[in-house]
């Protein structure tokens, strides 16, 4: 089981990483659609991405990942500063914000759903 969330998390990450970074354009039915859920998207995605890390954490302290995931958040928005002449992204605070608590969340799910995953 341990396995297979570390094969997700790292799934997860990758297509975290280009969605965030690469630049999508989607039409106005779409947009129209998904409005709300984009407002929250932030939020979500890593609240995901913390839950999955925190699940997967076998020998490394919490204090040890929460740190590279903090770093990972305000990474992937600072990396939209200089890919915003090419891809369009716009660099946002609120949006950081939204990751650093999205994370924070995500932990806290994931520190009392870990013993249902079997250790090694």
């Amino acid at each position: 089981m341990l396995r297979i969330v570390h094969c997700c998390t790292i799934i997860y990450v990758i297509v975290l990483t280009l969605l965030l970074e690469l630049p999508i354009k989607a039409p106005e039915v779409v947009e129209e659609v998904a409005g709300p859920l984009m407002r929250h998207a932030h939020l979500i995605t890593f609240t995901l991405l913390g839950f999955l890390v925190e699940l997967g954490r076998v020998r490394k302290s919490m204090l040890f990942w929460i740190s590279i995931l903090v770093a990972y958040a305000v990474g992937t928005e600072c990396l939209q500063l200089l890919l915003n002449p090419i891809c369009n992204r716009i660099f946002d605070w609120l949006d950081m914000l939204n990751n650093v608590v999205g994370l924070s969340f995500g932990v806290l799910i994931g520190h009392f759903c870990r013993p249902l995953v079997k250790r090694p």
